[in-house]
């Protein structure tokens, strides 16, 4: 009869052996003596739990059989604990033939121990495993969280250790496991995660939902120790672990990516860990990779890429992965995850452990503003100027952005927010202004050169108030005058776009000239034009003639010569209109009585004889 004693501690340390345990596939270890494979009969065992530190309905009963029914659930395997709950504390005898499951004060452990399983063989089959854990719930500070997340289960001091995990790594120790790696191997050992890894965390807890399982190489020691006879339901589950080896060998830490602060563009390199914890291989199976702006990450998230794998049950691999950042992205912190499987394409008996977010959040470092080139923009004289909007090489990443310029001309602004130049009213310039942009952010600043030119303006002419001109003198009128004239000159030509026959314009002032205006019941519309290099303005302004009552010929004067036309002005409006366009017959009202009527003939007589 031999005895063993496995402790799960801070280092995990594996000693005492009298049996040695032999490595197989990966690494699983258990234990041979002379050549057999030490193994429970009758695949089973019965655990008995203490009144007092495992009560019924009690966060550790609770716990500790949901750790058991771990080891029982792995596919293909055929192993089963069965438990029963005392109604006293048991004296831990490791030859009595009974497993005992209790918690001593911790100074009856060594320093650092969290839990002890002893060991005990007959011959080539298991004959007492007790465990003890350090004392609940005073000394150790346990966490009796059943779904313990990364950053809890890495930082026990702070949030206590998981009893979930040791109890499931202890339970492996009890259906015959060993430590793999043994623990004592010099570092750079390469080594994989499991259950039953010697240190803690053992394999961590698993996934985003913090999920504890047994890892795939403690089940393919399971499966070896206690096969399943016959054919076994297929089962499908593929794994995301949150866990991955370091340098202490045995020592699970959570899986990391570097840098943990990065820029735009650059390479994030990831420890990945995928497992296949059912009992059929895989194939082609799709590990998408994604940025998430929260802890919870879904395919809705940035995609950073994705791998193919083909995995075989019971097989995991732990890989660094590459993945580019994106060209653009906002400064912040962002988390970085997997899912395994995030298309769906494979039908899992558990989905709820394919999702990995990293514990650590990343940094997306704000770049210092990198401006592209301004180059150079035109102006107009006297037209409102506004400039281009400028823009960065990574406009998410860069902003929020504060634009200023470094040497503005008098009334010129810049928008704070957007960089837009404004110059209400820009000055003609034979040379080109040269104006320094700057871009700052919290990370630094930048300067560009905008390059400006002023050119000509398209002419404006001043509005030209409406005028009023007897008929009897020659009309000339008045001189335009352009709003900024050195903006708009040289004028090139001025034209008469509209006006009264007989009018005309002199081309290089504008002034506006009609010999002998002509009476019109309505004002004329006299409209000028202005040309430069650039374009052309127009003035529109109205001219009122004011006739002569009595001068039905609008010849000018009252004389004979106006009796036809008094007469057929009396007698028919239309041919009177026909007759003499232009002409208005209310000159024809005399006595002023406002009608054109027989009472003007004898006030038209006596105009024309020219009688007071």
């Amino acid at each position: 009869m031999s005895t063993r004693r496995c402790w799960l501690a801070l280092p995990l340390v594996l000693a005492g052996l009298l049996i040695a345990p032999d490595p197989v596939a990966r690494g699983f270890s258990f234990f041979q003596l002379n050549g057999y494979v030490v193994t429970w009969a009758n695949n089973l065992s019965l655990r008995y739990l203490s009144a007092s530190t495992f009560p019924p309905g009690s966060d550790t009963d609770v716990l500790y059989r949901a750790a058991m029914g771990l080891w029982v659930l792995v596919p293909s395997g055929d192993f089963h604990y069965y438990y029963q709950n005392l109604s006293f504390d048991p004296v831990i005898d490791p030859y009595d033939g009974y497993c005992d499951t209790t918690a001593v004060d911790a100074n009856e452990l060594d320093p650092g121990v969290l839990a002890v399983t002893y060991m005990v063989n007959y011959g080539a089959e298991w004959y007492d495993m007790d465990m003890v854990f350090s004392d609940y719930p005073a000394g150790a500070g346990w966490s009796l969280d059943t779904n313990p997340s990364c950053e809890a289960v890495a930082n026990p001091t702070l949030y206590g250790y998981s009893f979930y995990l040791v109890a499931t790594h202890e339970l492996g120790h009890a259906l015959g496991l060993g430590h793999d790696p043994i623990g004592t191997e010099p570092a750079g050992t390469a080594w994989f995660i499991g259950t039953m890894n010697p240190r803690y965390p053992a394999g961590g807890s698993i996934g985003d939902q913090g999920i504890v399982e047994v890892h795939a190489d403690d089940r393919n020691g399971t499966r070896f120790l206690y096969p399943h006879s016959g054919q076994s339901q297929t089962v499908v589950d593929l794994a995301n672990p949150g866990f991955a080896s370091s340098a202490i060998v045995g020592k699970a830490m959570p899986a990391t990516f570097t840098p943990t602060s990065i820029y735009p563009g650059q390479v994030l390199t990831l420890r990945s860990v995928i497992e296949n914890y059912g009992n059929a291989n895989v194939f082609n199976v799709r590990q998408g990779f994604y940025l998430s702006t929260d802890a919870a990450i879904d395919t809705g998230d940035t995609s950073l890429g994705d791998l193919r794998w083909d995995l075989a049950y019971g097989d995991g691999f732990e890989v660094d992965v590459d993945a580019d950042m994106p060209a653009d992205i906002a400064a912040g912190t962002y988390y970085v995850g997997s899912i395994f499987d995030d298309l769906d394409e494979v039908a899992e008996e558990y989905e709820d452990n394919n999702t990995h977010c990293y514990c650590s959040p990343l940094t997306i470092a704000r770049l210092a503003p990198v401006m592209n080139e301004l180059g150079q923009v035109i102006a107009r004289c006297g037209e409102p100027f506004t400039g281009p909007t400028p823009t960065v090489t990574h406009p998410l990443n860069m902003a929020p952005i504060t634009w200023s310029l470094d040497n503005p001309e008098p009334g010129m602004t810049i928008n704070p927010n957007t960089g837009v130049i404004s110059w209400l009213n820009p000055v003609r310039s034979a040379f080109l202004y040269t104006l320094i942009v700057r871009a700052t952010n919290g990370s630094g600043t930048t300067t560009k050169f905008l390059f400006l030119g002023v050119d000509q303006g398209v002419p404006r002419i001043q509005p030209i108030a409406d005028q009023l001109t007897p008929h009897t003198l020659p009309y000339t009128g008045p001189t335009p005058q352009l709003v900024d004239a050195p903006c708009m000159n040289p004028i090139l030509n001025w034209s008469l776009d509209a006006g009264p026959d007989g009018m005309q314009v002199d081309h290089s002032t504008g002034v506006v000239s009609w010999t002998r205006p002509r009476y019109a019941a309505t004002p004329y519309t006299v409209s000028i034009r202005a040309t430069n290099a650039i374009g052309n303005g127009i003035v529109t302004w109205r001219l009122r003639v004011t006739g002569l009552v009595g001068d039905l010929d609008c010849s000018g004067a009252v004389d004979f010569a106006d009796i036809n036309a008094f007469v057929l002005a009396l007698a028919n409006e239309v041919a009177y209109t026909q007759q003499f366009p232009g002409c208005d017959r209310n000159l024809a009202d005399i006595n002023g009585d406002g009608s054109v009527g027989f009472g003007d003939i004898n006030p038209f007589v006596t105009l024309l004889s020219g009688t007071p």
